[in-house]
């Protein structure tokens, strides 16, 4: 496996702070290793799997970042916990869980910001809930596909401009920023 693509899945799933100062650089040195064994262990722990805790990413450890992105919305991701998207109104989660994809860029947008914490204000919205907090009609909440968030020790401005380069919808407020994965280009 191309350790480019090995570096950048370890990024989008929230591996990138232990890839070091040099992140992804396309080298398979001691950080990148480690990294790997590290999310090969969280891999089977969260899974139930059994795949070799190795550091070296071959076939299984390309079938485990494959498996993990592909169950993001539902088994969240190293940084991201599924109950931190749940609506504030009733506790809910969409059927099908929250857009894997929502999920892989916010691990992104948390390593370009460097890997400081993310708060999720509100993730998923249950259509009572978000007609209660005042949400647009066709919100993206409702569908698992956004977050209003938070990354401490960074301004709403900044995470606007990081945003801005990743997600398909930003909003940016006095107080937090707002990120979705709708299916077209928005900018509020």
């Amino acid at each position: 496996m191309n350790i480019r693509v090995v570096q950048n899945n370890l990024v989008d799933l929230g591996y990138g702070s232990l890839l070091g100062k040099y992140g992804v650089d396309g080298k398979n040195g001691k950080m990148t290793r480690n990294a790997v064994k590290r999310f090969q262990s969280d891999y089977n722990k969260k899974f139930k799997k059994s795949i070799k805790v190795d550091g070296i990413a071959g076939k299984q450890t390309a079938n485990a970042f494959s498996y993990w992105m592909r169950s993001a919305g539902t088994a969240g991701t190293r940084n991201f916990k599924i109950s931190e998207f749940r609506c504030k109104g009733s506790g809910k989660l969409p059927t099908n869980g929250m857009d894997n994809t929502l999920l892989l860029k916010l691990e992104r947008l948390r390593y370009n910001l460097g890997n400081k914490p993310v708060t999720i204000n509100s993730g998923y919205r249950t259509p009572a809930h978000n007609k209660r907090v005042g949400g647009a009609s066709k919100s993206q909440h409702l569908y698992g596909k956004a977050a209003d968030i938070v990354v401490k020790g960074v301004s709403p401005s900044r995470v606007y401009a990081a945003a801005d380069k990743l997600f398909n919808g930003v909003g940016k407020y006095n107080t937090f920023t707002h990120v979705d994965t709708r299916g077209y280009k928005a900018r509020f």
